[in-house]
């Protein structure tokens, strides 16, 4: 029965990779959320910008407009600072998959390897049993010849 003998050493890349794969997988929720936040905070600006000039065609007070524009001032703010934290996200996505690309390369190299020990132990394999093979048929031939020459006498 055939063996690998760095078949641990597979198992741990495997491992590492799968685990690469999960912080990956977590770090893209991560970014949907914060861009779905940004998103968020983008139609609340617009909204509001759409709500003060409504609301000055109607006539509004300059303690209300300093509030508005107060409000927008602090939704930019939160804006910048959520496209900040979208762009450091990404930046971690962008490590992770190339942390991710060199596990895999890894454990690639690893499974070509006991592919191709897997393929000699099989000829291997097939040089012992041909070779048994023939024992077989020469015993069998060497055994009729010495019947044969047994009969003769």
């Amino acid at each position: 029965m055939y063996t690998f003998k760095l078949q641990v050493v597979l198992d741990h890349r495997q491992y590492i990779e799968d685990s690469l794969q999960k912080e990956l997988a977590a770090i893209r929720r991560q970014l949907d959320d914060a861009r779905q936040h940004l998103v968020s905070l983008q139609h609340k600006a617009a909204d509001t910008a759409t709500a003060l000039k409504r609301q000055q065609a109607d006539g509004l007070s300059s303690s209300q407009v300093v509030a508005y524009h107060a409000y927008l001032k602090r939704l930019d703010g939160d804006i910048a600072c959520q496209e900040k934290a979208v762009g450091e996200i990404l930046e971690r996505e962008k490590m992770k998959q190339n942390d991710l690309l060199e596990a895999v390369k890894k454990r690639q190299i690893l499974e070509k390897l006991k592919e191709k020990e897997f393929q000699r132990y099989n000829l291997a394999m097939l040089k012992k049993d041909m070779q048994f093979i023939d024992e077989i048929a020469v015993n069998q031939f060497a055994r009729k010849a010495i019947q044969r020459n047994g009969d003769e006498r």
